[in-house]
């Protein structure tokens, strides 16, 4: 295992939770904006139809006890429907819609809560490997490396634990080494291209360490 594999799956972690900080700070954001567009007006409301008296420096005015449940369940709405929504088209690929239409209002109102799964989602990216499997994802990716096209079920026979190889698998992806096309044999992983130049200068200059792909794991 080079230094460059280790690098590299660090440095996915560090942009992975940066993402999902960044989301967090968006969606706390998006809600606070939120918040505002449901209470401004009703706040203008209340100022019109009873005035803006002022006694002691101190306003009179002030929102109603009904404000804060009622934004709570529109927010807690709008998570439902964006649960609903993602699972809904979560695997449906993205179809040409007009620039300018009625559906930028539902993308405006989905947008906090877009955010705020984006967080989990981010997170959910963050390479989970420990030392020995690491080992063998730098092995499994030399082998694919190698073969250069390795079909899914070829990889099943030569690594049983099929839950362990879609971990490394996986992980692979998610670092951007390696891809999974379909074809008319069935499913290939394949290395991309774009990573050709790294890979064969990873596997090329005798720094990795010791150890081999465990037999039988």
């Amino acid at each position: 295992m080079t230094p460059s594999f280790r690098r590299r799956i660090a440095s996915h972690n560090r942009h992975v939770v940066i993402a999902a900080l960044l989301s967090l700070l968006g969606a706390w954001l998006t809600w606070t904006i939120a918040y505002a567009l449901v209470a401004g007006p009703v706040l203008g409301v209340l100022t019109v139809v009873y005035g803006q008296e002022v006694i002691a420096g101190e306003m009179l005015i002030g929102l109603p006890t009904w404000l804060h449940p009622a934004a709570l369940l529109l927010a807690l709405t709008t998570l439902v429907w964006e649960a609903v929504d993602e699972r809904k088209n979560r695997f449906h690929p993205v179809s040409d819609r007009a620039v300018i239409g009625w559906h930028i209002l539902g993308d405006f109102l989905l947008l906090p809560a877009r955010l705020t799964f984006g967080t989990g989602h981010q997170l959910a990216a963050i390479i989970r490997l420990n030392r020995s499997e690491k080992q063998e994802a730098f092995d499994l990716l030399r082998h694919l490396h190698t073969e250069k096209r390795c079909a899914l079920h070829s990889l099943g026979a030569w690594f049983p634990d099929q839950k362990r190889l879609r971990k490394l698998l996986g992980a692979l992806q998610r670092v951007g080494w390696i891809d999974l096309l379909r074809t008319e044999e069935g499913w290939i992983y394949i290395e991309r291209s774009s990573e050709a130049p790294e890979l064969a200068a990873m596997f090329d200059t005798g720094e990795e360490d010791s150890g081999h792909f465990p037999e039988g794991t």
